[in-house]
């Protein structure tokens, strides 16, 4: 009797065991599955990531070469044309020269496409790379202000609001101890007549150095500043003229094509014409290795932002681009050990939230549009069934 009621109670205890188990599956499974779900319904997010980060690493490792960059992006547009080329004539059957009515905007967006690229280009010679990607995502801002001259759109408060912020952000990320330093001479004092100077030719001569240095490489770092806001200002040029050529169903791919081989293009002209001054053998290695690898890692870059754009909000992904700037100041700590200012972090902060107003704005203004037109739909369904 004993005997059959501890195996009665084994056998109670094994199935509540298994029992459990199936349970602690289940559980398990749909809870990886919760997951699954969102990460899948949140993939535009994970590909902006990732493109971001892409971009970031190609432009710190084209600052590390010890070749000119423009060598390297002869490669880097070959391998761009050419894959956009065959994709838009062989797969989706595009005409890659039409410009669907709209030739004035299908130029620009060429002319600026290229312009943002080597003017970036220009500016990572002279300027670290957080300064130049904070300088660059200012051009959500001056998309906007562009969007209100030439598409007519209505100025609101929160586009001078962010204006203002851009400004104020510049100010700081850009070198701020010069406007400290010119204050301060406005402010200070003449000296008094007690005190003593003694000038030795020592002391004058060290003191023309150091500011002939300073001055030197005070010019490099601003004539970097403006490589930087002129390739904003193209970037956000290169929107507007995307935007109205999207309005005609131009496909990305014909436009990518289009501004790669224009660039391809110009990329040889400079490079023949600057070797007439400057000769020299091109570097064909470096060309071949790093130029096919950051090709091959840019493409993938675009194609991310591609499917990116297909799966999440044009607001969310801007603001993702954001990145773009904590990515170079940890790509330069952990290479360099560069540390940037607190001022520059706020100047920062400042132009990331610039262009968070304008993008969470610009998302609720087409959330109203949206419910606006579904209810007018929704009406005139109703009207006409009556």
């Amino acid at each position: 009797m004993n005997k059959e009621q501890q195996q009665i109670s084994l056998n109670t205890i094994s199935s509540d065991c298994i029992e459990k188990n199936q349970n602690n599956e289940k559980v398990l499974s749909s809870f990886m599955a919760i997951i699954y779900r969102r990460l899948h319904e949140h993939s535009g997010v994970w590909y902006m990531l990732t493109a971001t980060f892409i971009f970031a690493c190609c432009s710190f490792a084209l600052k590390l070469m010890p070749v000119d960059m423009f060598d390297i992006m002869i490669v880097r547009f070959s391998i761009h044309s050419i894959v956009f080329g065959i994709f838009a004539t062989f797969y989706k059957h595009y005409n890659v020269f039409d410009t669907n009515g709209q030739p004035l905007a299908c130029i620009l967006n060429i002319l600026m496409s290229i312009g943002t690229n080597f003017t970036y280009l220009a500016a990572l010679y002279f300027i670290p790379l957080s300064d130049l990607n904070t300088i660059r995502y200012t051009y959500i801002v001056w998309a906007a202000i562009l969007s209100i001259i030439f598409l007519k759109e209505r100025f609101r408060i929160v586009n001078g609001i962010s204006l203002f912020l851009t400004i104020l952000g510049l100010i700081l990320a850009t070198k701020p101890h010069f406007f400290i330093k010119t204050l301060g001479h406005i402010f200070d004092r003449a000296p008094s007549s007690s005190s003593i100077l003694i000038p030795t030719t020592t002391t004058t001569l060290t003191t023309t150095i150091v500011a002939t240095t300073m001055t030197s490489s005070s010019y490099y770092y601003y004539l970097g500043i403006g490589f930087a806001f002129l390739s904003a200002l193209a970037k956000a040029t290169q929107l507007i003229a995307r935007k109205q050529l999207l309005t005609t169903k131009q496909p990305h791919s014909v436009m990518n094509f289009q501004y790669t081989s224009v660039a391809l293009l110009a990329s040889l002209i400079y490079s023949i014409i600057r070797r007439f001054w400057q000769p020299e053998p091109y570097p064909w290695k470096w060309m071949g290795i790093a130029g096919s690898i950051i090709g091959f890692f840019r493409l993938l870059s675009v194609i991310l932002f591609a499917k990116a754009l297909k799966r999440e909000n044009v607001q969310v992904i801007a603001i993702i681009a954001s990145l773009d700037i904590v990515f170079a100041v940890l790509l330069q700590y952990i290479f360099f050990r560069q540390t940037k200012s607190l001022i520059f972090y706020l100047g920062a902060s400042l132009i990331v939230i610039s262009a968070i107003m304008l993008s969470v704005d610009r998302h609720s203004t087409n959330e109203q549009k949206r419910k606006t037109q579904i209810n007018h739909d929704g009406n005139h369904q109703i009207n006409n069934n009556v």
